[in-house]
């Protein structure tokens, strides 16, 4: 006559006090619980594996997490899934890979690879403000959702809202396919389904930043010296004009980048647009600016420092701000200086290198044919191409003559 197994009750569970070594508390068909020393109470199932045969333990939970009730229902779970010859510990492994599957699928999951991949890549505001316009207008809908389910209809619908705010839309879908063309790359998609979702919206013109032409050079210079900024920020003005620089690489200038031995600056690759460090030679007109920043140095790391700032670097905004001051809102802005540059540059007699200006601007060659062949940095040429532009805003800075009061 088989044994019977005495059933268990809540009320002997919750007698059952720990020992020097384990207990065990039977409940009859492979379900006990298990009494550590430390008071622990943990269910397990006794079961005789489908292919080898051999006795093993699963745990099920700790009690009274895990209720007697609810214990008993997962054991004639698994004895189910034993009497079709499935190994219940390997049917639970597999949901979890499955989950766990499901999980790194979700567009929220791919989207914070890519994020970590595009952190090597572009600045860290830039990737702090792409991720904020995710957070606000895509995550809500996409990022619980399966990249796999993310087809053309549903992002149309989740982008309708933005059609007139045109460029944040734009930026929006830029960031969509980016992160779905990742997925791709990851293997967790064929194809992206939405490559072509901007095609169905209407998008305004972009408009440049707004510029002024080089004859206007001359009453700019005299407005910034007879602002009401303090020294720094007007030397500031005038080395990110000088300089062609990106308004974040000069006002972020560190004098451990500056080699004045060779009268260069060279500006690492974390700080450029580009990603990839980029030297510029140094005009006799940047080199004075530096001796009176020297003169009046502040901190040993930052060329232009400033103590109301965090990292103590004056705001690469600081330039639109002094230049909406001194009456050039909408006119002109801290990056519409380079476009000055380029236009008194390439309009310069007798006629200087296109490919030179360009790298001026630290703008690569555009024919990709041409590029794979030409790796030259121009550094000479630019050396000559800086000081005519620096002794173009020289002259302005001599010459103008303002109006009579």
């Amino acid at each position: 006559m088989p044994k019977i197994t005495k059933q268990l009750t809540d009320t002997e569970i919750k007698k059952a006090k720990p020992q020097e070594k384990d207990i065990t508390l039977t409940d009859g068909n492979g379900l006990f619980l298990l009494i550590l020393p430390s008071g622990a109470k943990s269910w397990r199932f006794n079961y005789l594996r489908p292919i080898s045969k051999k006795r093993t333990k699963i745990t099920l939970g700790t009690y009274p997490e895990i209720t007697l009730a609810q214990a008993r229902e997962k054991r004639e779970e698994y004895r189910a899934l034993l009497a079709q010859g499935i190994d219940p510990q390997v049917h639970r492994d597999q949901i979890k890979q499955a989950e766990q599957k499901q999980q790194e699928d979700l567009f929220i999951s791919v989207a914070e690879k890519w994020k970590l991949k595009k952190a090597r890549e572009i600045e860290e505001l830039t990737l702090k403000k792409n991720w904020r316009r995710l957070e606000t207008y895509v995550f809500p809908v996409l990022g619980e959702m399966p990249v796999s389910e993310i087809l053309p209809k549903v992002v149309i619908d989740m982008l309708n809202p933005l059609q007139d705010k045109s460029d944040t839309l734009k930026r929006t879908i830029r960031l969509i396919n980016e992160i779905l063309n990742y997925a791709v790359n990851y293997g967790l998609l064929t194809f992206n389904p939405c490559s072509n979702v901007k095609e169905v919206f209407t998008f305004e013109k972009s408009k440049p930043n707004p510029t002024i032409r080089p004859e206007e050079v001359p009453e700019l210079i005299y407005k910034i010296n007879n602002s009401t900024s303090n020294l720094f920020n007007r030397c500031l003005m005038k080395f990110t004009l000088l300089t062609l620089t990106r308004t974040v690489e000069s006002s972020g200038a560190k004098w451990s980048e500056f080699d004045f031995d060779k009268k260069t600056w060279t500006v690492p690759a974390e700080r450029m647009k580009t990603r990839k460090k980029f030297t510029i030679p140094l005009s006799t007109q940047v080199l004075r600016i530096i001796e009176i920043l020297k003169t009046y140095k502040q901190d040993e790391t930052f060329v232009f420092y400033s103590s109301r700032a965090k990292d103590n670097t004056s705001s690469k905004q600081n330039i639109n701000k002094i230049l909406t001051k001194l009456g050039y809102k909408n006119l002109l802005t801290g990056h519409g200086l380079r476009s000055i540059g380029s236009t008194y540059l390439n309009e310069y007699e007798p006629f200087l290198s296109p490919d030179a200006v360009e790298a001026c601007l630290s703008h690569g060659i555009k024919d990709q044919v041409r590029k794979a062949y030409n790796r030259s940095d121009y550094l000479e040429q630019r050396r000559k191409v800086m000081q005519v532009w620096g002794d173009y805003i020289e002259q302005c800075e001599k010459s103008y003559q303002p109006p009579a009061p």
